[in-house]
């Protein structure tokens, strides 16, 4: 749930104490990680009351969710006329070299499996859109006749997200803008029944 899904009508939205908020709560994910982020750490570290921070989010999974959304690029699942290029560009939201956004997720990941609650918003807000952008862009070329339609969408969509969140869960860090091309070129279009690397086109 982000800050502007829970901002009350007609209330100023003070956007420099959301970035101090989004900030503090980063920084305790990457110090103690998500059992030590608490509200009363986030307000103390932000400097101001736990009220401002349950004003724009409900719970501590909702900051946490929302704080680590913070770290990641827009999901963007385009057009190009190339079904290679469509998919290489909508999977760069899985690429950076940036370690502190890694650290982040990393420390969302790893308190997964003793909060369902942070489960299930998580993979809601985090996990579920890209896998989601990248099924799109498959159906998309399902549609224009160029992957056979009887291909297994879901589980070719979810290679990638599931590579990029073992990186991070192992190694503390995103892939590399080289490893999500290569992923696409050698696994990805291989599955949908094409060459790798291939630019196959097709007008839209």
């Amino acid at each position: 749930m982000s800050a502007d899904a829970t901002q009350p009508s007609g209330r100023p939205r003070d956007s420099g104490l959301e970035h101090r908020i989004i900030e503090a709560t980063q920084d305790l994910l990457i110090e103690r990680e998500y059992v030590g982020t608490t509200i009363a750490a986030v307000a103390a570290r932000a400097r101001c009351g736990k009220s401002a921070i349950y004003r724009r989010w409900e719970t501590k999974v909702d900051l946490v969710v929302a704080a680590v959304r913070a770290t990641q690029t827009r999901l963007d699942p385009q057009d190009t006329g190339s079904l290679r290029e469509d998919l290489r560009r909508t999977a760069m939201h899985f690429a950076g070299s940036d370690e502190r956004s890694g650290r982040i997720l990393a420390s969302l990941l790893s308190a997964l499996g003793s909060d369902p609650d942070l489960y299930q918003a998580a993979n809601r807000d985090v996990g579920s859109p890209p896998a989601a952008a990248l099924r799109e862009v498959i159906e998309r070329w399902i549609a224009r006749g160029v992957v056979p339609a009887d291909v297994p969408v879901a589980l070719i969509a979810g290679l990638v997200p599931t590579a990029a969140f073992g990186s991070v869960v192992l190694r503390k860090q995103y892939l590399d803008e080289d490893a999500v091309t290569e992923l696409i070129d050698r696994v990805v279009l291989p599955a949908l029944g094409q060459p790798p690397g291939s630019a196959e086109r097709s007008t839209p």
